[in-house]
């Protein structure tokens, strides 16, 4: 009979080891790991670390379709005993709007999550998860996501780029919850040290409450990030014509000393669009 994996894995284990350090340092460190590149080294060098630590490090999780994907090949995450360790990327594509069930489903059987790149999409989740899985992100992209604190109500969109401390590149695409908070946050925005520090923001559907005069302020003394905001299409006539007056400064300074932002809404010149992404483009 031909032994599985894991029968064969312990049964070679001994529970009982000598290290050189007391049990209770040696029992701190394992559960201590400051890397996955440490944790990994521990395992490789006994298994003891592994049967009182089970944790699977994995690179790239994904889910797409109702299926679940590491480092690009199939995974049945159903039949995981262990906890899981993302190193480098995450990607939750539902297709299903509002689906409740997947974050959950994941958040039980995470140790830690380190991932640089994070996309997530038709998620309702808790405030709590989300900084579980932010804290180490670079590149962020939140599609229709719903993110909930303990008493039901949507979180502001300042608390969630608050959290994001290593961010470089943020995206948000959303008809309701974060889209909704932003519309009066950019004050709060701007108290934050890193927001300033951005890359490039990118938010769709945004209203006319949004401060437009306080964020072009900002864009004209903020020489690091790239703005692409996409505008709700029933903005106000008033709205439209300040927008339109920003759109022509831009084009119309020969030497611009900030990266002009990539404006979207209803109602603007083609032409003009076309000049201001063309604009946009060339200060990368």
């Amino acid at each position: 009979m031909i032994q599985s994996k894991r029968a064969k894995f312990y049964s070679t284990y001994i529970s009982r080891q000598n290290f050189a350090l007391p049990d209770t340092i040696m029992f701190y460190i394992l559960m201590n790991p400051k890397t996955a590149k440490l944790y990994q080294k521990l395992i490789k060098s006994c298994k003891y670390f592994f049967v009182k630590n089970p944790v699977l490090v994995i690179s790239y999780l994904f889910y797409n379709c109702d299926k679940w994907f590491v480092d690009q090949k199939p995974f049945d995450l159903s039949k995981l005993t262990c906890k899981v360790w993302i190193t480098d990327k995450l990607n939750l594509c539902s297709v299903k709007t509002g689906n409740q069930s997947i974050l959950p489903s994941l958040m039980s059987k995470f140790y830690r999550c380190d991932a640089k790149d994070l996309l997530l999409s038709n998620q309702v989740l808790s405030f709590h998860d989300l900084s579980l899985l932010i804290s180490s992100a670079k590149d962020i992209s939140l599609y229709n996501i719903s993110i909930k604190n303990k008493n039901g109500s949507n979180v502001a969109l300042e608390k969630v780029i608050e959290i994001a401390v290593k961010a470089k590149s943020i995206v948000i695409h959303s008809n309701t919850g974060l889209t909704n908070t932003a519309s009066k946050a950019f004050t709060e925005l701007l108290k934050i040290p890193h927001f300033s520090q951005l890359d490039y923001f990118n938010m769709n559907n945004i209203p006319d409450t949004f401060d437009i005069e306080e964020f072009y302020t900002h864009m004209k003394e903020n020489r690091k990030t790239k703005f692409d905001l996409k505008f709700v299409r029933s903005l106000s006539d008033a709205y439209k014509a300040r927008l339109e007056e920003i759109v022509d400064e831009i084009l119309t300074t020969e030497v611009l000393n900030y990266k002009p932002p990539l404006f979207r809404f209803h109602g603007l010149n083609f032409e003009k669009y076309m000049r201001l992404s063309d604009c946009s483009k060339k200060f990368v």
